[in-house]
């Protein structure tokens, strides 16, 4: 039994220490929302089975961007859709009365491009689409998006509250119409905000839109966060600050402050994104609402789901975090190939 589990070890190193990423199925897809033929990039893992009721990412592109464009010069999930067993999808805008690919905005007084409404009935169909069609987990659904595409992600959030678990908005801030009463009545919802100080479309420090200490200010208190962050130097100009769940809430709020960072996605996106939303379903962070140290999908065992979300989260953040330690490496693989099996 020892040599077996050595032998497994030493596969699941291998894998996390270079092995080649496999094929994924990579479509371009229409769905009919109310009239209107909405476009969508879909990304399968290898192997995929419906029944696995794997999570989704989406990711909202910039403004007067597509899809392919979010895709493959944004926020390439392709290279972690395998390992994390999950479901990419890069929805793309409906053009504005600009003929802009701009996601929707309603700024109040008037100030709205008119997209508004229908790109959140885009999302919401696209979300019944997802589960209906590829067996997607309704409870883990994550958002994430830049630019335009990341002011849209905090509108998703606090119109969408009772469907997405998670967000990551890079380079962007909630518009004051929404900060200032647009989110009052939303549920708590994980955040995890990008952002540099330079960046001229969101001010770090506010003016146009809250300031970023404002808006992690409000999700505290809407989560019912711990109000005292954790503080870790990353290297590069890059700090990472995590108000942490609480067992009463189970929500957290992250922050990565990229010191002169400018208006643009930093390399560690998607890495970063997965780290932190893989944690949570609808109601907050697994372990913290069910399941048990190791069973990171809250299905009562500890199976090769877990393992695979481990290997996603290695070097990356505490996604598979078994032993506490606030990251994912090889003790917690191994620890986890010792729970191997065994219910919650």
């Amino acid at each position: 039994m020892k040599f077996c589990m050595q032998a497994v070890a030493s596969v699941i190193l291998s894998l996390m220490l270079g092995a080649p990423t496999l094929a994924q199925q990579v479509s371009n897809q229409t769905l009919n929302v109310d009239g209107l033929q909405r476009k969508y990039i879909l990304v399968l893992p290898d192997n995929f089975d419906p029944a696995e009721h794997l999570p989704v990412v989406m990711w909202a592109h910039a403004g007067e961007g597509t899809a392919q464009i979010g895709m493959e010069l944004e926020a390439d999930f392709r290279p972690l859709v395998n390992t994390g067993r999950f479901i990419a999808v890069y929805p793309e805008a409906w053009p504005d009365f600009e003929q802009c690919l701009c996601w929707g905005y309603d700024l109040g007084l008037g100030e709205t491009n008119g997209n508004y409404e229908i790109d959140l009935d885009f999302i919401d169909a696209l979300i019944d689409e997802l589960v209906d069609a590829h067996g997607a987990d309704r409870d883990r659904m994550y958002f994430g998006g830049y630019s335009l595409g990341g002011s849209f992600t905090w509108d998703v959030a606090c119109a969408m509250s009772d469907k997405i678990a998670a967000i990551t908005p890079v380079a962007a801030s909630m518009w004051y119409s929404t900060f200032d009463n647009g989110c009052d009545a939303a549920l708590p919802t994980a955040v995890c905000h990008i952002l540099g100080t330079n960046d001229f479309y969101a001010p770090y420090e506010g003016g146009w839109v809250p300031s970023a200490a404002e808006q992690h200010a409000f999700w505290v208190q809407k989560n019912q966060s711990n109000p005292v962050p954790d503080q870790t130097n990353l290297g590069g100009g890059v700090t990472r600050y995590t108000w942490a769940e609480v067992p009463d809430s189970c929500h957290g709020v992250q922050h990565f402050r990229i010191q002169n960072g400018e208006h643009d996605v930093p390399a560690f996106t998607e890495q970063s994104m997965w780290a932190f939303v893989s944690q949570y379903a609808l109601d907050g962070v697994i372990e913290c609402v069910g399941g048990c140290d190791g069973d990171f999908n809250g299905d009562g065992t500890r199976d090769v789901n877990d393992i695979l979300t481990a290997i996603g989260a290695f070097g990356n953040g505490d996604g598979g975090d078994v032993d506490g330690d606030g990251d994912t490496d090889v003790s917690d693989i191994l620890e986890l190939l010792n729970l191997f099996g065994e219910d919650c």
